[in-house]
């Protein structure tokens, strides 16, 4: 069933018809139909078509073209590949750590079980770690700016 176009051109002398009525009746029928469809309503489809409505099918599903823009709609294909990346970017990370073993000191604190050196500057406004020197001789070029060495008698 298809639009009919009112009659606009209502006089008194002519009077309302069965047929008038029947036009309305079929209008209003019509739109219920069109207000009640949930499919192919105004040109909506469920694929990537451009200036279209978008629709579901009949799983619920619609498509979309690839993003190119950051409040594009993501596709399931770009989340995919990116939660992999990640996964495997994780993964490698985890390897590195384990791989260390026992070499390596726990956030927590813990013992260093081989000798650690910590940097050479001269910023000594910052409290951080300092290459300390306990000896009964006197210092060596081992030393550096910042480097504390404790002479003691023996």
């Amino acid at each position: 069933m298809a639009w009919t176009a009112p009659k606009v051109d209502w006089t008194s002398a002519p009077g309302v018809s069965y047929g008038d009525l029947n036009e309305i009746g079929n209008n209003l029928l019509y739109l219920k139909d069109h207000a009640d469809a949930t499919t192919g309503v105004h040109g909506g489809v469920a694929i990537a078509t451009p200036s279209t409505f978008m629709v579901r099918d009949a799983d619920g599903r619609s498509s979309a073209a690839a993003p190119s823009a950051e409040t594009d709609i993501a596709l399931k294909s770009n989340v995919t590949t990116e939660a992999t990346a990640r996964a495997v970017a994780d993964g490698l990370q985890d390897v590195t750590i384990a791989a260390l073993g026992t070499d390596k000191m726990p956030i927590a604190g813990g013992t260093f079980t081989g000798k650690a050196y910590a940097q050479a500057n001269t910023d000594y406004t910052t409290g951080q770690i300092r290459n300390v020197f306990f000896s009964t001789a006197e210092p060596v070029a081992e030393g550096g700016n910042g480097d504390l060495w404790v002479r003691y008698e023996s």
